[in-house]
């Protein structure tokens, strides 16, 4: 891990959107400046730093993040915010949710997409890039993600959010908590409002920016009227639409948007009505994410007004979130530290994910699968290639069921769960959105389990296979199936593997999946 914790000039700090700071820096530059070397100092009197983590050495100037670790050292969630333009050292004096957050065992990372706004697909590797890093850096858990975005940044956030649930075998975390600040929603209501303001002429700045945009976009993509179904892939969402678009993959997701809805101000100081804002796109976005049936969907309005370090008033200012009330939300939606949920299970036992692979956990029985018989506590290990159909380890996976003891585990029992659980699977899905399967594809599945000769420290092994439609590739598939019944010395709990997959036993990818059952190690 490369570190550099040196303190950065107030000319990095006020740098925007290409815009040179002025070569003076005033009175507010230089307390902001002594603000920021405070916080490099150690939080709450510990040794704790914050971190400048480089990822990629080849960019000296966005290739890193900032990483602020809890004041324990225990961490039990990792809070990612993105920021455009400005360097990730810009938050610092804006906002204290680093502060709060590392009193509440999460750990902090600004990261800053540099000149990028639009979530195109450059933009959205970078992002999965970072996480990678930082999944790989700091050995954090991905199903323990918040991802907030402020200003153009949240756009890209809820993006990416969309996305990693689509198509979860390309993205390392599919965050179930997502928030943007003052962030715009639909990419062609930006372009409109845009024009609006170049139009008008009555706020400078104001018209600066949106000529940017214009530019930008109209370089990038074109024009919305010209190239709409590219408007359509890029944003979270289009309000034009009646018919469900990428909001659709919110399904499951937390979402809040934060907004300085003071529209008195907006009139007249910057001569906006309601409809020069992102306000009306970003609550039609929360009204169907709620009509879809999600009712974690937010618009949260400032509790005060806007206001940046400097004093100077601003409708998108870190102010407008409440840091506190922020952190406690995620700790609530995320379920941290509540023991009596499932998501708060914290492993007695170890099981390390191979590099490159991903994981999940999740409550046993399933939510596509309320019947399955078995429960405890689930964890699957992803080979990178998983849901890439043509890839050698594709829909190859290995399972741990961390099984509430004296359930009866025989041939017949897990043959009857795992034609429920993969029934589930492949008619309803564990996505955000269900499955589309035409009724002539449609399938029964079928499942054969034995017992065989127990393998070197199972206490009972079995072998089978699962007949089923391949929901990915729209035909049949066959997995071959391993189960092993392990013992830990518990009297509360029984490990149970499954490997499956569809290539024969004597394929290397078993050497990969038995493996995993080898990096098992029972509670101490």
């Amino acid at each position: 891990m490369n570190t550099d914790t040196t303190p950065l000039s107030g000319r990095d700090i006020f740098t925007r959107r290409g815009r040179k700071a002025p070569a003076v820096i005033p009175r507010e530059g230089a307390l902001l400046m002594f603000i920021a070397l405070l916080l490099f100092l150690p939080l709450t009197g510990t040794s704790q730093f914050i971190e400048k983590v480089t990822f990629d050495a080849a960019d000296s100037i966005n290739g890193y993040y900032l990483a602020i670790a809890p004041a324990s050292r225990q961490i039990k969630g990792t809070l990612v915010l993105i920021c455009p333009y400005k360097n990730p050292e810009s938050i610092l004096p804006e906002s204290k949710l680093h502060n709060v957050a590392a009193a509440n065992d999460l750990l902090t990372v600004y990261l800053s997409t540099g000149n990028q706004f639009l979530p195109d697909q450059n933009t959205i590797d970078r992002v999965s890039r970072v996480l990678s890093h930082l999944i790989k850096t700091y050995k954090v858990d991905p199903s323990f993600f918040a991802l907030g975005g402020f200003d153009l940044a949240g756009t890209i956030v809820l993006r990416y959010a969309e996305m990693s649930w689509e198509r979860p075998d390309l993205f390392p975390v599919h965050p179930t908590l997502v928030f943007g600040i003052a962030s715009p929603v639909d990419l062609s209501g930006l372009y409109r409002l845009s024009e609006r303001q170049i139009k008008k002429n009555a706020f400078p700045p104001a018209v600066g920016d949106a000529q940017f945009f214009i530019k930008t976009m109209n370089k990038s993509v074109g024009k919305p009227d010209d190239h709409p179904e590219k408007y359509r892939q890029l944003s979270p969402f289009t309000a034009s639409d009646t018919s469900a678009g990428n909001e659709q993959f919110l399904r499951h997701v937390a979402v809040r948007l934060y907004y300085d809805t003071d529209i008195d101000w907006q009139l007249k100081a910057r001569r906006n009505g309601f409809y020069d804002t992102s306000f009306p796109d970003a609550s039609e976005l929360i009204n169907r994410l709620l009509l879809s049936g999600n009712s974690r969907a937010e618009f949260v309005v400032a509790k005060q007004p806007g206001v940046r370090s400097s004093g100077q008033r601003h409708p998108n200012a870190y102010s407008i979130v409440d840091e506190t009330e922020c952190i406690q939300w995620i700790k609530r939606e995320l379920h941290l530290f509540d023991p009596s949920n499932p998501r708060a299970f914290v492993s007695p036992y170890t099981f390390g994910v191979p590099d490159g692979w991903r994981m999940e956990r999740s409550l046993s029985p399933p939510p596509f699968a309320p019947r399955f018989g078995l429960s405890g506590i689930e964890e699957i290990r992803f080979p990178p290639g998983w849901g890439v159909f043509g890839k050698e380890d594709y829909w190859s996976v290995a399972y741990l069921f961390w099984l509430d003891a004296e359930q009866k585990i025989d041939a017949g029992t897990l043959q009857d769960n795992l034609r429920i659980y993969f029934d589930g699977l492949v008619q309803i899905g564990g996505g955000a959105v269900p499955h589309t399967i035409p009724p002539d594809k449609l399938l029964p599945t079928v499942v054969h389990i034995r017992k065989i000769k127990a393998e070197p420290d199972d206490r009972e092994t079995y072998a089978g296979t699962v007949d089923m439609l391949d929901y990915m590739a729209m035909k049949p598939i066959r997995l071959n199936v391993m189960v092993h019944v392990k013992e830990c010395g518990t009297q509360k709990h029984v490990p149970l593997f499954i490997e499956a997959s569809p290539k024969s036993e004597k394929d290397v990818i078993w050497n990969d999946l038995k493996r995993m059952k080898t990096n098992f190690k029972c509670p101490e």
